[in-house]
Formats: C-alpha cells, sequence, structure tokens
C-alpha cells in the first residue's frame, strides 16, 4: 500500500516516462531519489513484448504479444483506452527512421496518438518510450535503429567492456535529461500538483557478461529482468523500498485505481494503493525477434520462462539440450548474428579465452534449469507457478479470441 495517500489526491493526470533498456543497478542515485524506487520485475525481455504487458496488466502469454509481428487485442489496451482521458504515446527520441505515429511500437498498441506533453490538454495519460540505455548507446537519435548495433557492438568489442559501460551511462545520461525536461513542462504548466510521474523502463541490458553476451531480448537474468520504478509526486517521500518487488502489470490497477476508473477485465498485477506487495514476479521470452519465417527457424526457437522475487529467480528454457546446442552454434558460427559481435570482437585478443566464454555464454542461453542470486523459493515452487499460469493463460486468450469474434460481427451487422 505504498501510493494509497494518493487515493485522497485530486490526480488528474498520469506520465509514464520509459527510459528503454535501463537495468535496476545502473539507475542513477538522483532518479531513485525522487521518489518511491522499488526494483521491479519485467515483464519481458525487450520492447514489443513488455510494452503491452505495461499497458495491460497482463504478462505476454495473456497478450499474445512476443515479436514485433503481433498486435494487442483491443479489449485489453487497459492505460490508453480510460474513457475521458487523453491518451498520448511520444517516441521523440526513438524511431527517428519512421514518421510521427507510425513506429512498430504505436502498430502493436494499436495506433494511439502521439502528442507532445507541451501540447496535450487535461486529462491525460502520457506515455513516452525513450531511447534510454538502448544501443547504439550515446549516439545521437539520428543514427538510432539505423542499423547502428552490430557495427557498434563489434567496434566496442575492440575496445573492450570497460569502454562500453561507459557509452551506456552516457546514453542513460542522456536520457535523464530528456526527461527532467518532461518534469519541467509540467512545472511550467503547473501541473505538478495533480500529476503522478512513473519514470520505469521496459527491460534492462547486457554489457558483457556471461561469456561477453551483449544487448537484450535473452536470456532471462537479473540484468535484463531487474528494472527500477520511480513514483514521483509531491506528497510522496524519498523512500528505496527493500525486499519488495513490484511488477510491470501492476501498473494498470494501480493508475486505474488512483484516478478512480475500473479495471475492464482481470489483470495479473494487484492494486498498489490498497493491496501488499505481491512477492513474485514472472518474466517471459517466446520466439524470435520476428516470427520463425522457416522449419528450421520454427525449431530452434528461443522460449524461457522465469519466476523472480527481490533476492533471485528461477529460469526454465523449454528447447531441450539439442535444440539449444543447435541454436547456439547456428546463432554464433554459422548465421554471425549480430548480437555477438562484442563477444566475437572481444575474444580476438584472446583467443585463448574463446572455449570457456563460449561454454559460459551457452550455459545462459539453454540450460534447462538456471538458479541466479539466492531466490527464496524452490526450484519446484517455480515451476508450479509457470505451469499453472500458462494453463489460466490458454483460458484467457480464447475468451479474448471468442470476445473480438463477437465484436466483429457486431461491427459488421451480422449479430
Amino acid at each position: 500500500m505504498i501510493l494509497n495517500q494518493l487515493k485522497s489526491q485530486d490526480i488528474k493526470n498520469i506520465v509514464i516516462f520509459v527510459c528503454d533498456s535501463l537495468r535496476w543497478d545502473y539507475t542513477p542515485i538522483s532518479i531513485l531519489d525522487k521518489g518511491i524506487s522499488i526494483k521491479t520485475v519485467a515483464s519481458s525481455l525487450y520492447t514489443a513484448s513488455s510494452f503491452p504487458s505495461i499497458i495491460s496488466g497482463l504478462y505476454p502469454p495473456k497478450t499474445g504479444v512476443h515479436t514485433w509481428e503481433d498486435l494487442l487485442p483491443r479489449n485489453i489496451r487497459g492505460i490508453l483506452e480510460f474513457n475521458g482521458y487523453n491518451s498520448s504515446l511520444w517516441c521523440e527520441t526513438t524511431w527517428t527512421d519512421l514518421p510521427p505515429n507510425e513506429s512498430d511500437i504505436h502498430r502493436i498498441l494499436g495506433n494511439p496518438k502521439g502528442v507532445s506533453l507541451e501540447n496535450i490538454e487535461q486529462p491525460f495519460i502520457y506515455v513516452e518510450d525513450d531511447k534510454g540505455g538502448h544501443c547504439p548507446y550515446g549516439i545521437p537519435s539520428g543514427e538510432y535503429m539505423g542499423g547502428g548495433c552490430p557495427e557498434f557492438f563489434k567496434e566496442y568489442g575492440k575496445k573492450g567492456r570497460e569502454e562500453l559501460i561507459m557509452q551506456y551511462k552516457k546514453g542513460i545520461k542522456q536520457s535523464i535529461g530528456q526527461f527532467k525536461k518532461r518534469i519541467e513542462i509540467l512545472e511550467d504548466k503547473g501541473l505538478i500538483q495533480n500529476t503522478l510521474i512513473i519514470f520505469t523502463s521496459d527491460h534492462g541490458e547486457l554489457l558483457g557478461e556471461y561469456g561477453g553476451l551483449t544487448y537484450h531480448n535473452r536470456p532471462p537474468c537479473p540484468e535484463l529482468v531487474y528494472v527500477p520504478t520511480v513514483f514521483i509526486h509531491p506528497l510522496l517521500k524519498t523512500n528505496k523500498v527493500n525486499n519488495n518487488i513490484i511488477r510491470h502489470v501492476d501498473f494498470y490497477p494501480t493508475i486505474a485505481s488512483i484516478i478512480n476508473k475500473k479495471i475492464s477485465y482481470k489483470v495479473d498485477g494487484v492494486d498498489l494503493t490498497s493491496e501488499s506487495f505481491h512477492s513474485i514476479g514472472l518474466s517471459f521470452r517466446f520466439g524470435g525477434y520476428f516470427k520463425a519465417r522457416s522449419k528450421i527457424e520454427n525449431w530452434m526457437r528461443y522460449e524461457a520462462s522465469s519466476v523472480w522475487d527481490f533476492h533471485g529467480g528461477h529460469i526454465f528454457h523449454e528447447l531441450g539440450k539439442f535444440r539449444a546446442l543447435s541454436f547456439f552454434f547456428y546463432k554464433i558460427l554459422i548465421q554471425k548474428h549480430p548480437r555477438f559481435n562484442f563477444m566475437r570482437e572481444n575474444l580476438k585478443k584472446n583467443p585463448s579465452k574463446k572455449y570457456i566464454e563460449y561454454k559460459k555464454a551457452l550455459k545462459h542461453l539453454s540450460s534447462p534449469h538456471i538458479r541466479y542470486l539466492e531466490p527464496h523459493f524452490s526450484e519446484y515452487t517455480a515451476k508450479e507457478f509457470i505451469n499453472n499460469y500458462l494453463k489460466e493463460s490458454l483460458e484467457f486468450r480464447e475468451r479474448i479470441r471468442i470476445k473480438n469474434s463477437i465484436n466483429k460481427l457486431i461491427k459488421k451487422g451480422n449479430w
């Protein structure tokens, strides 16, 4: 019940600033000290599947969004569908190679309007996807999403991990500058008192850990799953919450409660204004970056589920050992996937470590079960939690499918 004092306030507006690829352990103190800061379990490991979870209050198995080619169903677009509220998805520093409001994340979320914070009218729900710690780190926004990541990691593989980390911090610093501008806009418009600001991230980032892995997307690990959330409002005193977590799926029911709106379906999250912390969070990664385009790619597609508390987590890979080995060596040696550019270039300086580092990376990308840190629950409990959730998800997706079919018939006048 960390936000219960806000229910008595006249909160008209919500600002959610998503600092892309910001991991919990690299969150600047200046941000953590702005409000109530809490370690958060990201619902997935990259933007396409994490953003729909932030918006809907549901984990990816229920949203059905696992790749850039999936779409969030209309009847579960929670935060963006509040009646009487102006909604905006703003992407000023991301997707700069595409026209405004035509990014892939807009398409996945049903093409919400993109209105700047200066121009949006009250009451509003404003969500911003900022470049944050996304590769290429600290590079001007005009070069973002232009194929720069593969060459960036190749270059920094030659420079080394320390240089990579310094550049990552530079990217985060630039994003914090953007966030401070948003606060200044709210102050200039006199909206600070009636606006709840939520600073968070969609997933973390690997910086050469586990044999030289970089980027995000896989595997589920503390560096990718743990992200920050900071709730900021004049009424909220600075407080770093310890020994507890929240989840992306908690945002929708919490925001609905604060602005006195009913949630329109059963969510996976809890209302942080009236309920205790949930001790466990889930994170999923199903399928490739895009849907598999061949039987071989489909056979080797990456699948992992994980369960986390404040202290650590258990992850489970679904490929099986033979498919996992095939996936790893296909990506590393045959396809020479760009995500491994840092690893390849870094090991050229010390080829004697190649076997050790490849073995380490393979373990984290394919082991049937891995325990990270010291979770306060067993492997068996984690597996049971995942199995029960996936079973529940199948039933939920079927109800959504039937409801959507009925809505289409009504719209066509055939009902």
